[in-house]
């Protein structure tokens, strides 16, 4: 990575105080997520930009207006910071995007659902089929949320977004 600059640079021992600095932050600054293993070695660098994750749910057709839209941003935000949440999406992500957004884990569930279903309903085939690897969900209908989540994520990883 080139042309990187540091507005803060601190130690979080607590993956709340993380998730509390990075609510203070505009949408349109840029979080860099470091990944310390046991070692204390730097393990993995990602930069996410909360601007692209909307840009990409758009492209999709996810009606930014939705809830559930937001919901999906915050989600991704959170898994940006911690992919073990993609193994614990119930009992884990829902209750963590429910406490950042005021609401209970079944209205985050149910309305990232819903934001999902109608994207993959009236949104732009292309660039489903560019994301999702698929021809057609018309079969099958929408994907799972945790399956959503995982394909868009590592997508925003593999194309640096």
């Amino acid at each position: 990575m080139s042309n990187v600059f540091i507005d803060f640079a601190g130690i979080f021992h607590v993956k709340d105080d993380l998730f509390r600095f990075i609510d203070t932050m505009e949408d349109h600054q840029k979080v860099l997520i470091f990944t310390i293993n046991s070692e204390n070695n730097l393990k993995n660098v990602l930069r996410i930009e909360t601007s692209g994750i909307q840009k990409l749910l758009m492209q999709i057709g996810i009606p930014a207006n939705m809830l559930g839209f937001s919901y999906i941003v915050t989600a991704l935000e959170l898994i940006a910071l911690d992919p073990d949440y993609l193994n614990n999406i119930t009992k884990g992500l829902y209750v963590d995007v429910a406490k950042k957004c005021s609401s209970t884990a079944a209205r985050v569930e149910r309305n990232i659902r819903h934001a999902i279903e109608i994207g993959f309903l009236k949104g732009d085939l292309e660039e489903i089929e560019k994301i999702f690897h698929c021809s057609s969900y018309s079969d099958k209908g929408a994907p799972t949320n945790s399956k959503f989540l995982a394909e868009v994520y590592y997508y925003m990883v593999n194309n640096e977004l």
